[in-house]
């Protein structure tokens, strides 16, 4: 075989060999007779950035919630790594270990300090000593560039600095995945643009994430594929050049013509 082949033929066994970082299959979620999500499928590429767009009410941070197992599902499978979430509680733990998540509201820790926040993950969960601990809360506080902060209290912080603390804190774990639900919606219109810079950095370094954002400059800029989920399906997927400028569907279409003309 020519040296050229042989390259060739290894990159294409590497290639067929690399195996989705999240799979999602048949998900089926309910909220009593309400049916939150309706066989979903889905594959995540390690290094994936997918953004999930849609309506109020269509399912979106059900599916990414369902990920890490916040929400429970009724039937199909999540295998996240390699780790199936459907088996038991330790796989489920295992998997949250590796799945940082930054929500809407941040949910920092009110009576700990920024720096108090960021070290309780490691030293709980993967038993990292204190002052290991300390010194990766510093360089993830560093690299969402608020070390400055580290001695205050959420209460004394902006909308947008407790937001990037918020992810910083997720990062402290060294996570193979994060995920993002809304994480600008609840920010005053000037915070949003520090938090998603945040984002597009991490994006750039090759962090796989899955965000649920209506911010679509952001989606134009970072994504490899957007989702856009109605009624508890996915309705479109497509990388963002189409599905900005040639949407297959029309529920996609109306829906980008109402948010790109609000």
């Amino acid at each position: 075989m020519a040296s050229a082949q042989i390259h060739a033929h290894v990159a294409d066994t590497h290639k067929a060999n690399e195996e989705p970082i999240i799979t999602i299959t048949g998900l089926q979620k309910y909220y009593g007779a309400f049916h939150a999500l309706k066989n979903i499928n889905l594959e995540v590429a390690k290094g994936g950035r997918i953004v999930i767009c849609g309506p109020s009410g269509s399912g979106k941070s059900t599916m990414i919630r369902c990920v890490n197992r916040i929400e429970e599902f009724e039937a199909g499978s999540i295998v996240v790594d390699g780790i199936s979430l459907g088996e038991s509680l330790k796989n489920v733990n295992a998997v949250r270990a590796e799945v940082g998540m930054v929500f809407q509201q941040f949910n920092l820790f009110p009576h700990l300090t920024v720096l108090e926040n960021c070290m309780l993950a490691p030293i709980r969960v993967r038993k990292v000593p204190r002052k290991d601990a300390e010194a990766i809360a510093m360089t993830y506080l560093e690299r969402v560039r608020i070390p400055d902060q580290a001695n205050k209290y959420p209460a004394q912080l902006s909308g947008g600095q407790q937001q990037r603390v918020a992810i910083a804190r997720a990062l402290c774990m060294t996570p193979k995945v994060m995920l993002f639900d809304e994480p600008t919606s609840a920010l005053d219109p000037e915070m949003v643009k520090e938090v998603l810079d945040t984002m597009v950095s991490l994006a750039q370094e090759g962090m796989t994430m899955l965000c649920v954002t209506h911010e679509m400059g952001f989606a134009r800029s970072v994504a490899d594929q957007l989702i856009f989920m109605d009624g508890g399906e996915i309705i479109e997927k497509a990388p963002p050049e189409e599905f900005f400028s040639a949407p297959k569907s029309e529920r996609t279409r109306n829906f980008l013509g109402q948010i790109l003309n609000h």
